[in-house]
């Protein structure tokens, strides 16, 4: 009698995995159709795009904000599940391409970020101070640019939803102070150098002329325009994907390896320990409420810093 083979049994962790891309799916529609952010959230990607419309900032939005809400590796594990899910759309010649085909999964807060170098974080500031533009939206676009890389370079540099949430209101050019709106709903005030604070300025001049702001002028001429204070020049304000793609094309200009808004984090906390800063004062500038990330950011750069210290010490020339 012939044995009649049977395949085996399903692993109980694929029920799970087919459930894993539901979630991500719905839970990106859900985000795209502005019914699972807050109320006060101000995403750009809240225009209710199908599937087939969706382009690669709705789906970096929604992966920016769960992992604010969550943790970058859970992130991971719904960019995976997004992935896949566009991939079967193409596949099935329901897209031509998928949104994400050039996006990188998130890296874990676990593993060390690289500090950018000085000399590169100069190269990207100069792709927008190097050269006087005479193009209007290149110039607005350089002034713009050059505030944001100098503020994320600064002690207690914001996260890059913070960053795209400042609002006009915020920016204290007396202190020389900005307010940003930090994880679970908290405001932190980060402080700016002289050089920021000049760009900030140069910004601020040039940002009446937007046209958002124009117009809102020539309704009340009282107004600021938006409440936000980086604007894109195409008519909206900047969001967290807008940042992130400015500051790649930023990198291709000054001709350097990529760099991620979050590497300049990373180069702001650097500088801070380098500079002889507390961990317990790190924790109020960079919005951290518990010593672990603190130490998790000094621990990262450590053995750099310790190696400059031993340099500094010059021991060896002592004897």
């Amino acid at each position: 009698m012939a044995r009649v083979r049977t395949r085996p049994a399903p692993r109980q962790a694929i029920p799970r995995t087919i459930q894993s891309y539901h979630e991500a799916a719905q839970q990106l529609a859900d985000f795209v159709a502005d019914q699972w952010c807050g109320k006060s959230c101000e995403h750009e990607a809240h225009d209710g795009a199908s599937f087939e419309e969706m382009t690669k900032a709705h789906v970096t939005d929604y992966l920016i904000e769960y992992m604010e809400r969550q943790s970058t590796p859970a992130a991971g594990v719904r960019f995976r599940s997004l992935r896949r899910f566009f991939n079967w759309m193409v596949e099935e010649e329901i897209l031509d391409e998928s949104p994400m085909r050039r996006m990188r999964e998130p890296v874990p807060d676990e593993e060390p970020v690289e500090v950018p170098p000085l000399d590169h974080v100069r190269k990207l500031l100069e792709t927008c101070e190097g050269r006087k533009a005479t193009d209007p939206r290149r110039k607005f676009n350089d002034l713009r640019d050059a505030a944001i890389i100098r503020l994320f370079c600064e002690p207690g540099a914001p996260r890059v939803a913070e960053m795209a949430g400042i609002e006009v209101a915020r920016v204290d050019m007396v202190t020389d102070v900005v307010a940003v709106l930090g994880k679970g709903r908290k405001w932190r005030s980060v402080p700016f150098s002289a050089k920021t604070g000049k760009a900030l300025s140069k910004y601020l001049r040039a940002r009446p002329k937007h046209p958002l702001v124009v117009a809102a002028k020539a309704k009340d001429h009282d107004s600021d325009g938006p409440a936000r204070l980086w604007m894109g020049w195409r008519g909206k304000p900047l969001d967290s994907s807008g940042i992130y793609q400015m500051i790649e094309r930023r990198c291709e200009e000054a001709g350097i390896p990529r760099i991620h808004p979050h590497q300049l984090r990373h180069f702001a906390v650097d500088a801070w320990y380098e500079d002889g800063g507390s961990v317990q004062d790190a924790m109020t500038l960079f919005g951290w409420s518990s010593p672990a990330m603190a130490h998790h950011y000094a621990k990262a750069t450590a053995g750099k810093r310790v190696i400059n210290a031993a340099r500094r010490a010059s021991i060896g020339d002592q004897l």
